[in-house]
């Protein structure tokens, strides 16, 4: 009897550490998210009133200047993670953010504003290993199905992602709309503090008073023994390019979509609901992706590619507002199952570990350069091009996920517990 309560004491004093430690990492994953996009946008109108700068150049140079850096940051702090904690990297880059966001609303020229960007996001790089910390939370929740529980924590950031788009946007606007924008860029680094402070009194004082070891327990089922290396590179690898693929195939319709709009009779202001209406429907069908993996298990990914696909091309067809629309919302049904389903086929693969996770992110942040260039090719020819490539993607992204490279193995959530 005493012991059963004692136990139970434990438990739901675990429990509150647990649930302010996945409000911190999910505030900086939002965080992260939002410094990452809030500018963009805006940054033609942004380097015309700070620096008198028109030249669109000067914008696609820093967009790629800011890309390549973090491209090259990312693994770094994966080979960093093998060292150190992954909530003490977390804090080194909301503390290294915090100084660059403050200097770069004193920035006096565009070139200084590239480099000190360049900064900004080598140490927001850093923040995204909040990605598997918070997944292993989910992991460490004494949940009995481990799937499970991960499904909650992805579907959790992919609300994250659709929610900081709309504020993101809100804020890049917010800030150009000041009498002085340079204060508004410089704010950042108020929110970078915050989550600083909560970081180490949360995570960095729970990490201290944990005193289990993480050890896998001699009796490891099958299921989550770690697989022979040739199989382990093989689902990696196969993790990073559906990922890539998927990723290309959302970003490659952006950039002309709404130009796509307009000349289809959408207007300014229909086109601009057009673009984000994607979002709308990928936060509708989230509340039903639990009974989906239910049903379909793995094969929800192809199933969610397969709708993306269509509704892809459905658009690439449309000759009319209308139809152009009923795509727009088949795509946005499949892109909300579809990130789900490749970011829970994702940490199936690399586990919560850091290393792992951004050796697979490195690979899709570098896919990603290829979507601006390639929709500016194909826009050349026909409006409509972009979103035909996009779909043809997505079909070759649905080839990937219906074949295992493999055993896909649950990683063990014990690996990650003596980190954070």
């Amino acid at each position: 009897m005493t012991t059963d309560v004692t136990a139970g004491e434990v438990t739901a004093e675990a429990g509150r550490p647990a649930r302010h430690a996945r409000v911190v990492l999910i505030s900086v994953i939002g965080l992260h998210l939002v410094a990452e996009t809030a500018l963009t946008p805006f940054l033609p109108q942004l380097f015309e009133r700070l620096y008198g700068i028109t030249d669109p150049g000067a914008t696609g140079g820093y967009l790629w200047i800011c890309r390549i850096v973090g491209l090259a940051a990312l693994p770094l702090w994966g080979l960093a993670a093998r060292r150190w904690p992954l909530h003490r990297l977390v804090l080194a880059g909301l503390c290294g953010s915090a100084v660059f966001d403050l200097l770069l609303g004193l920035a006096p020229s565009h070139t200084a504003y590239t480099v000190l960007s360049g900064a900004v996001v080598a140490t927001n790089s850093a923040l995204l290993l909040a990605y598997p910390a918070f997944i292993a939370e989910h992991d460490g929740a004494g949940q009995p199905d481990g799937e499970r529980a991960r499904l909650a924590g992805i579907c959790s950031i992919v609300v994250v992602f659709h929610l900081s788009t709309v504020v993101a946007t809100v804020v890049g606007a917010g800030v150009l709309a000041l009498p002085e924008p340079r204060v508004g860029i410089s704010a950042f680094a108020v929110l970078d503090v915050a989550l600083a402070v909560l970081t180490y009194r949360v995570l960095g004082r729970r990490s201290a008073a944990r005193t289990v070891p993480a050890a896998v327990p001699a009796a490891v089922p099958a299921a989550v023994r770690a697989p022979r290396r040739g199989v382990r590179f093989a689902v990696l690898a196969q993790a990073a390019l559906i990922g890539v693929a998927f990723d290309f195939s959302v970003n490659v319709a952006r950039p002309f979509f709404t130009e796509f709009a307009d000349g289809l009779g959408g207007g300014p202001a229909g086109s601009a609901v057009l673009f984000f209406l994607p979002s709308v429907a990928a936060l509708a069908v989230l509340p039903a992706v639990r009974r989906c993996h239910g049903l379909l298990g793995d094969r929800l990914l192809p199933v969610a590619l397969a709708a993306g696909a269509a509704g892809l091309a459905w658009q690439a067809l449309s000759s009319s507002v209308a139809g152009l629309a009923g795509g727009r919302l088949l795509f946005g049904a499949g892109l909300g199952l579809a990130q789900v389903a490749v970011e829970l086929w994702a940490f199936r693969a690399t586990g919560t570990a850091g290393p792992a996770f951004t050796a697979v992110e490195t690979v899709r942040s570098a896919g990603l350069l290829a979507a601006p260039l390639v929709a500016a090719t194909a826009v050349a020819h026909d409006l409509a091009l972009p979103i035909a490539v996009a779909a043809a993607v997505q079909v070759f992204a649905l080839a990937l996920s219906a074949r295992r490279a493999g055993a896909v193995p649950v990683q063990p959530a014990l690996s990650y517990s003596k980190e954070i």
